[in-house]
């Protein structure tokens, strides 16, 4: 009986000394999975939503805007190739040829050709301001020069050239509003026995003349297209071999490249003098810029001045050799003489042609006159020099004397403390 008296005691005490269960409401914990669940439905939307409004900064959407255009000549050539698959070998050499000689700018003036950008401020490339940020600015001339560097040096391309980016001097003249589309104007300034200066000039257009101006752009005075291919690059049907394919690459800086010293560069003091103009020069020219109405009536936002020079290998090729061998040179010397183009070739095309086309050349021996081998021609025989003289040397020295003031100051800016 005490016993059993005892284990009752026990066990009363055990009862007092071990905690209760806790009661839990069923309700309650399923409404609670179930908030949790839409909040995490929920973040899953918003997640992709960020994604979808910064596609254009994802991994690789960068490469992908800049060549673009590259692609595309690609996909054309293996569509060519498929095409031809099944001709004669010595024909389906020719057809490629032509092809390649096809997208040279051939007869045009280079102070003419205009290479077009289309850009647009989305989310990711704007500002706290709700503006296109200054650093996008030079994120979309990436792929603008490249689509220049195609357009108007592609046989320099297939050789194996590459161009260098030395320096990019922007004036920011207007903002460009949030989800604003606009357009980079690229065309060449001028150029030395190094440099090429070349020119990208941000604009829009009202939304009432968008359309009209997009149709003016298209052609100048005299008849040819600007911001679209030449009549020879519209309308060949062909590209070059694989091994020749276009492939320009951009390198920045082009300091660390070994080349030549400019002949009569500035000493340290005339540097620091052009140091000091360097800004005036560049905010006049701007000033200059946006007083002048642009020819289709857009507004311009902002000036970019690059230096750009020509590589092969470690081989510094002047422009002035490159830019006859692509096809451009200077008018007919008579005004009633049909203009050049790809049917009506100015004289030097054929000497051009006769280094990297058979019979008579290829793009080695094209590849090994861009390295050194022009210097071995007769002076008298440099049809290179004729090419482009008259008035277009006239105004390439013109616009010489603002643009390379600009690079000589910023150089000069190096001898500061």
């Amino acid at each position: 009986m005490l016993g059993q008296q005892s284990r009752e005691s026990l066990l009363r005490l055990l009862a007092t000394r071990i905690p209760s269960m806790p009661i839990f409401n069923l309700q309650k914990l399923q409404r609670s999975q179930s908030t949790m669940m839409s909040v995490l439905s929920a973040s899953k939307y918003v997640f992709f939503v960020l994604l979808l409004i910064n596609f254009r900064s994802l991994p690789f959407a960068w490469h992908i805007r800049v060549f673009l255009p590259v692609l595309q000549l690609r996909l054309q050539y293996y569509l060519l190739r498929l095409r031809i698959l099944f001709k004669p070998k010595e024909a389906r050499a020719k057809v490629l040829a032509d092809w390649g000689e096809g997208l040279c700018p051939i007869g045009a003036n280079p102070f003419e050709l205009v290479a077009v950008q289309h850009g647009w401020t989305s989310v990711d490339d704007a500002d706290y301001n709700g503006h296109l940020s200054n650093s996008s600015y030079a994120k979309a001339l990436d792929a603008a020069r490249l689509k220049l560097a195609l357009k108007a040096f592609p046989a320099f391309a297939r050789s194996g050239g590459w161009m260098a980016l030395g320096s990019t001097h922007f004036h920011f003249i207007r903002e460009i509003p949030f989800l604003r589309s606009y357009t980079i104007r690229l065309s060449i300034g001028a150029w030395d026995h190094k440099w090429m200066f070349v020119i990208a000039r941000y604009v829009s257009y009202p939304k009432h003349r968008q359309s009209d101006a997009t149709h003016k752009l298209q052609v100048d005075g005299s008849g040819q297209q600007l911001g679209t291919n030449n009549n020879g690059a519209g309308s060949s049907k062909t590209p070059t071999i694989s091994s020749n394919f276009p492939r320009i690459l951009l390198s920045t800086p082009a300091e660390d490249l070994a080349t030549p010293a400019t002949p009569g560069d500035t000493t340290e003091v005339d540097s620091d003098l052009q140091a000091e103009k360097t800004p005036k020069v560049m905010k006049a020219m701007a000033t200059a810029q946006s007083k002048m109405p642009e020819p289709d009536g857009a507004i311009l936002h902002c000036v970019a001045i690059s230096h750009i020079c020509f590589k092969h290998g470690r081989i510094t090729v002047p422009p002035g050799i490159i830019l006859p061998c692509e096809g451009f040179s200077k008018p007919p010397s008579t005004a009633f003489a049909a203009p050049y183009s790809s049917t009506n070739p100015p004289p030097h095309w054929r000497k051009a042609q006769a280094l990297r086309v058979a019979p008579l050349g290829s793009m080695p021996t094209f590849a090994k006159f861009l390295k050194g081998g022009w210097r071995d021609v007769p002076e008298d025989e440099r049809w290179w020099e004729h090419a482009l003289d008259g008035p277009i040397e006239e105004q390439r020295k013109t616009n010489l004397n603002v643009l390379d003031s600009i690079r000589k100051g910023m150089e000069g800016t190096r001898s500061f403390g």
